[in-house]
């Protein structure tokens, strides 16, 4: 069971009898950050279980109705390479494993409106092109019943407003690549090309790349949790498969969170502490409502990577 965040009357007591030792003002932020804010290092987002149970019963479960309508000839199917893979929310009556061919899969979109914020933005994927004899990009299709099509479209229309638009194609079904007689399935994809406003491109590749997902949060999350999910989806849904791109950027990601994210978040919260102890420096009271806004901003959903973005914004102006 996690501790109880301190309240600011709790606080203040502290500060209060922390100034009645007699110690000195440079010892204060150290004490403030070991006694109230060092929990936040032992947390870390990784992926998201549910990832797990989605996978677990792909093949079993292929509608997410309990009474889905029959197929028709005016059904269309929608082809997820991203976060589509595991959070379909939207109605569908099937669902297949499969690829496309002639594309690549890169983290060259800006996420302003899911992954990052406008002044913060994380990286998302889109499809670049790529060898049609060889290239391919894994994920999977889903089956939309035709009475729910215009709705499902519109809501995917908004979801990936952010630079996205819609393009036809062949989708093949995994692992059924060689069985005589299966016919590719006609599929409707979403796609940011380069024209638009949010692609960022090849930027600094992979490194720089993997420090902007490390640092990034937006209103659906941890970037972080949508490189793993999608990572981890692979490997389970097409085992043999290899995205070096994805591949790589995880791996660069999760040294960021195992050798650079300690000392980072100790410094960023440190400086915070700092500034809050000075700008509240006229009453104890202000310090302990300014040092209990700092800690529930550091824990709510996206205070980690606002931290890390913070510090990592300082160490390359030093």
């Amino acid at each position: 069971m996690e501790a109880t965040p301190p309240t600011p009357s709790q606080m203040l007591a502290y500060l209060e009898e922390f100034r009645s030792t007699g110690a000195t003002s440079e010892q204060l932020p150290n004490d403030i950050y070991r006694n109230f804010f060092s929990e936040i290092l032992a947390k870390k987002t990784l992926a998201a279980a549910a990832s797990n149970s989605l996978l677990e019963c792909f093949d079993a479960v292929v509608s997410n109705q309990e009474v889905p309508p029959p197929p028709t000839d005016e059904d269309v199917w929608i082809f997820g390479y991203g976060s589509l893979v595991w959070k379909a929310d939207f109605p569908y009556i099937d669902r297949r494993r499969g690829f496309v061919w002639g594309f690549k899969r890169r983290f060259y979109q800006h996420s302003i409106d899911h992954r990052g914020i406008p002044e913060r933005p994380g990286r998302v994927v889109t499809l670049l092109p790529g060898d049609p004899s060889k290239d391919r990009v894994y994920g999977v299709a889903y089956r939309i019943a035709g009475r729910q099509k215009g709705a499902v479209l519109d809501h995917l229309d908004y979801r990936e407003k952010n630079g996205y638009e819609r393009c036809s194609l062949h989708f093949h079904e995994y692992p059924k690549t060689s069985a005589a007689g299966v016919e590719p399935i006609q599929v409707i994809m979403y796609v940011a090309t380069q024209a638009n406003d949010s692609y960022a491109g090849d930027v600094w590749q992979v490194p720089c790349i993997a420090r902007q997902i490390f640092s990034s949060a937006g209103p659906s999350g941890p970037n972080r949790e949508y490189l793993f999910n999608l990572a981890t989806a692979m490997e389970q849904l097409f085992p043999g498969a290899v995205d070096e791109h994805l591949v790589e950027l995880v791996a660069s990601v999760r040294r960021f969170i195992d050798e650079d994210e300690p000392h980072l978040l100790e410094g960023a919260l440190l400086q915070e502490i700092s500034a809050a102890l000075q700008e509240g420096a006229s009453s104890h009271q202000d310090q302990a409502e300014r040092l209990h806004q700092l800690l529930e901003r550091s824990q709510q959903p996206g205070g980690r990577e606002w931290l890390l973005h913070g510090q990592l914004k300082r160490k390359n102006e030093a």
